[in-house]
């Protein structure tokens, strides 16, 4: 599955939410995390969490998000929640604190050469936060920022101008008095800033990948479907097909030409059968461990739910850093971001810390005003 398909099409590890038997996709689906949450009988994550550089654009559907809890507690078994989810569990109906407005431009806090603004803490902010929790994760994404241009990892100019079209088109119909009103409902100060943020967006998102390793394999198939597996006459029927494109492939047949003839798997067969890079535990349980054991250029026919599945190596299981984005939403994505990831975050601000790189300049507590006052 390619970086673009993997942004049509969700993936999820729970292996007891499988596709229905007319999907052949080998690669079970998911619906929204808001969905997610709802069928999660009300838990909520213990962490304190962000999502996104910016929360507006999470909340209008651009970039991946950043999740980071800056707290001890680090549940691998918990889903971050959306945005919607956030404000869902906020008690509205009671006097909450809010951000305090003034001078945007305040800097209320330095880190390095870098200075956050009290614009920037008023964005984040979300009624009834921990103030010091938001500080703290507005200067966790200025260290993420700081070591990426360390790295040589900079925004790609186009996308952004693609991204800022297509909200513009969203959200103002591509009208431009209509889109400079909507910047400033939510708090964004015209197009540089708009195209500064996604900007940061974009460099945290490959930062997220780059120190995510992950064990992944890269694999490609022709599924051979069958509508059920109590019909021994179309099982049989479906294996004999299956073997005998498994005999063509040994004499020299084209892998991916056969994939774009033969298999029943519409998400992969226009990628002549590529599933591009995956964790453990995306795929259905006969096809995951197959593809984890097996060597590269190696075929094997797996049997699943499915039908069957002519499997072929094209890269063995490797330790890498995420190919998507997509991949954060299974449950090794989110084990290796905890494990891997928020270590990262917490070297960069231990050394921040040592080198006293780190001024706050306004305390937190002052930054929103509580109830009654």
């Amino acid at each position: 599955m390619t970086d673009e398909q993997a942004s049509d099409r969700d993936t999820r590890t729970d292996n007891d939410t499988l596709p229905e038997p007319d999907d052949p996709d080998p690669t079970p689906q998911t619906t929204d995390a808001g969905d997610d949450e709802e069928a999660d009988s009300g838990r909520r994550p213990r962490w304190p969490i962000i999502i996104g550089l910016v929360l507006i654009l999470a909340a209008i559907g651009v970039g991946l998000g950043l999740i980071l809890p800056s707290g001890p507690l680090r549940e691998v078994d918990q889903v971050p929640p959306t945005l919607a989810t956030m404000q869902a569990g906020v008690p509205t109906a009671l006097p909450l604190p809010v951000a305090v407005e003034g001078d945007r431009t305040e800097v209320i806090a330095t880190v390095g050469d870098a200075a956050i603004s009290r614009g920037d803490f008023v964005r984040f902010y979300q009624p009834g936060s921990d103030p010091q929790e938001v500080l703290d994760q507005l200067i966790q994404i200025e260290l993420i920022v700081q070591a990426a241009a360390e790295e040589g990892v900079s925004a790609d100019a186009a996308v952004v101008s693609e991204q800022i079209e297509r909200i513009k088109a969203t959200q103002a119909n591509g009208d431009d008095a209509q889109f400079a009103a909507f910047l400033q409902e939510q708090n964004i100060n015209g197009l540089d800033e708009l195209r500064r943020l996604l900007e940061r967006n974009q460099v945290i998102e490959e930062m997220i990948r780059r120190h995510t390793p992950l064990e992944q394999v890269r694999a490609r198939h022709i599924l051979i479907a069958t509508d059920t597996l109590t019909d021994t006459v179309a099982v049989e029927a479906a294996r004999v097909e299956a073997e005998g494109l498994m005999t063509q492939l040994d004499q020299g047949a084209d892998f991916a030409a056969l994939a774009a003839e033969h298999s029943d798997d519409e998400g992969s067969r226009i990628n002549g059968g590529d599933l591009g890079w995956a964790p453990r535990g995306l795929f259905v349980e006969p096809f995951d461990e197959a593809v984890f054991s097996m060597a590269r250029g190696e075929r094997r026919l797996v049997q699943s739910q499915f039908g069957w599945h002519i499997i072929e190596i094209v890269d063995p299981p490797e330790v890498r850093p995420l190919a998507s984005s997509e991949l954060l939403q299974t449950q090794a994505g989110q084990q290796a971001f905890v494990e891997k990831f928020l270590p990262f975050v917490d070297q960069l601000r231990a050394q921040a810390d040592a080198a006293q790189q780190i001024k706050i300049l306004v305390p937190a507590e002052s930054l929103v005003t509580q109830p009654g006052q």
